[in-house]
């Protein structure tokens, strides 16, 4: 079960952004390729966040679509059943979305928190790096209130 690895990465931004303060709500984004299972991943946020700022945090969980792009003729659509694209149908396809683990804001008593360049609707989310949470303080800049 990779949810418990990615709560512990989510909570570690959530925190990270709350400065020791309580968490109320964090936003995330998860694609669809990720195979997560949302009440999994709630669970598992919730036994992570045991005895932290974020213990009564709950998560909003938005799936990101699964988006491929074919590097042969440049569509882009979602999953096909032969992988291949249904233009062109050419195998050569890269992943453009639904890869991603993206924590969009963090809501505190004070307000919601969200990373430099974020205006509320989740224009710069922050993505956890594959080897979260050690990593996600190194690739990150200080949050701002919006």
């Amino acid at each position: 079960m990779h949810e418990m690895a990615l709560a512990e990465g989510i909570l570690a931004v959530a925190l990270d952004v709350a400065e020791g303060r309580s968490v109320r709500r964090v936003r995330v984004r998860v694609g669809a390729l990720q195979r997560v299972v949302p009440d999994s991943l709630q669970l598992c946020f919730q036994l992570a966040a045991e005895e932290t700022p974020a213990a009564q945090a709950t998560l909003e969980l938005a799936e990101v679509p699964a988006l491929l792009r074919c590097r042969h003729c440049g569509v882009e659509d979602g999953l096909a059943p032969a992988l291949a694209c249904r233009h062109c149908g050419a195998a050569e396809l890269e992943v453009v979305s639904g890869d991603e683990v993206l924590v969009d804001g963090v809501e505190l008593d004070s307000g919601w928190r969200w990373r430099p360049g974020v205006d509320g609707a989740g224009a710069a989310p922050v993505e956890l790096p594959a080897n979260h949470p050690a990593a996600h303080a190194q690739q990150e800049s200080e949050p701002r209130d919006s």
